[in-house]
């Protein structure tokens, strides 16, 4: 009787394993090009208010028509979005549960925090909603009026300009301490329990600098109530064309935020493509485009590999603002 090669019996056994899983993953494929037959969740790490949690119910109305489901929002606050990312990243990954994601919780959350996921690892970008650039605004009653007179300020006063940021860890917190870094001013970072709050300290003169994302200081901007320096986006956006990108006086310094959907690592391609495919479809609704420039806002509607490709330029900037505001774990 002849002897059967060890490397052929080997091919025999993979050959069988696969046979016998093919009929699961045919069904799981077809569930998958099914998908949504039921209600599909959004966690938002966030509580409601804030641009993450506004740009998801903003759209998820109309992925809901696209999809023929309902898109159900909930809110998972908490540890500065990790609450509800870490509880998205640990879902079922059947295309049921998605989260609302901003680039800070790639680039900047895991190198102050020990995590219980790897966001890069544990969530699969799907595409991003929006991006939006950081404005550097000031008190009236401060007399700049260009990046390059609050420099020199800046250099003549040390340590007498107060930002206030909108917590430890944010975007109006990491910008202008980047900046300064960048700059070689010094600053003081104050810090409030929430954005508005920090808004209504420079309205009311407590403190006299805000550089965060400009959504949040637009109406205070259009209602006089402080004064718009400039910009970070790469270049001059139509709401504000008469203002200057901060990198026509400090070259190369360019910052800027996003939002997007994400899923748990590993749910089927195709259900990721769909989705990628309607948030783009949602991004060039005339509606959605109106809103979003009202909150000058810049809607987007990639691919995953582009959302991929970002995170990954992101990482290095990201980690020297940490570095200039001093906040990496230990």
């Amino acid at each position: 009787m002849a002897m059967v090669p060890a490397c052929r019996l080997r091919c025999i056994a993979l050959a069988l394993v696969l046979l016998a899983f093919a009929p699961f993953a045919a069904a799981a494929q077809e569930r998958a090009q099914d998908w949504p037959t039921r209600p599909v969740r959004v966690i938002v790490p966030y509580g409601p208010g804030g641009i993450g949690d506004l740009l998801v119910r903003l759209t998820t109305d109309r992925l809901a028509k696209i999809f023929g489901q309902p898109f159900v929002l909930e809110n998972r606050p908490g540890g500065g979005g990790v609450v509800g990312l870490e509880y998205a990243a640990h879902a079922a990954n059947d295309g049921y549960t998605l989260a609302q994601a901003g680039g800070s919780q790639f680039s900047v959350v895991p190198l102050m925090q020990k995590l219980n996921y790897d966001p890069v690892r544990d969530l699969t970008p799907i595409g991003i909603i929006a991006v939006n650039g950081m404005a550097l605004a000031v008190h009236p009653d401060l007399r700049v009026r260009s990046v390059a007179e609050f420099i020199a300020y800046a250099k003549a006063n040390p340590g007498k300009l107060n930002y206030g940021t909108g917590g430890v860890g944010t975007s109006s917190h990491l910008v202008p301490a980047a900046f300064a870094a960048r700059t070689g001013i010094d600053l003081v970072a104050i810090p409030y329990q929430s954005t508005p709050a920090s808004i209504l300290a420079l309205v009311a003169g407590t403190v006299q600098v805000f550089f965060g994302n400009i959504p949040d200081i637009v109406e205070s901007v259009r209602g006089g109530h402080v004064r718009l320096l400039a910009l970070s986006n790469p270049k001059r956006i139509p709401q504000f064309p008469d203002t200057p990108t901060v990198a026509e006086t400090v070259p190369g310094f360019v910052m800027t935020g996003w939002n997007g959907y994400f899923a748990p690592a590993g749910a089927p391609r195709s259900i990721i493509r769909r989705m990628s495919e309607a948030v783009a479809l949602v991004c060039k609704d005339p509606e959605v485009i109106r809103t979003m420039e009202k909150l000058s806002l810049e809607p987007l509607g990639n691919t995953p590999e582009e959302v991929a490709e970002i995170i990954r330029q992101e990482l290095p900037v990201y980690a020297a603002a940490v570095e200039a505001a001093g906040l990496r774990r230990k």
